[in-house]
């Protein structure tokens, strides 16, 4: 269902005239309700993939990471992260 609704959406914006963006910008945001989606990234379809990525597989990478403190690039998404920090203040 969530795919069709975006399938749809691509569909409209694509039709909107890109040389008024202030016109749309509006409807785009209601639409989305937002610019970000977080999703698996790992197949979760029972509960021996839960037990892998969660309790109790998810205790030997942090045992691993508290030893190796290095090892955290492996084993999470700390090199993934980015940070945008906008101040009103400049």
């Amino acid at each position: 269902m969530e795919e069709e609704k975006r399938k749809a959406g691509e569909k409209h914006l694509r039709t909107i005239n890109k040389h008024e963006p202030e016109k749309v910008a509006l409807e785009y945001h209601s639409y989305y309700r937002g610019k970000i989606e977080i999703g698996l990234k790992a197949p979760v379809r029972s509960y021996d993939d839960f037990a892998i990525w969660y309790t109790p597989g998810v205790a030997e990478p942090s045992r691993e990471i508290k030893n190796r403190r290095e090892r955290v690039f492996e084993y999470t998404n700390e090199g993934n992260s980015v940070a945008i920090v906008i101040s009103d203040l400049i």
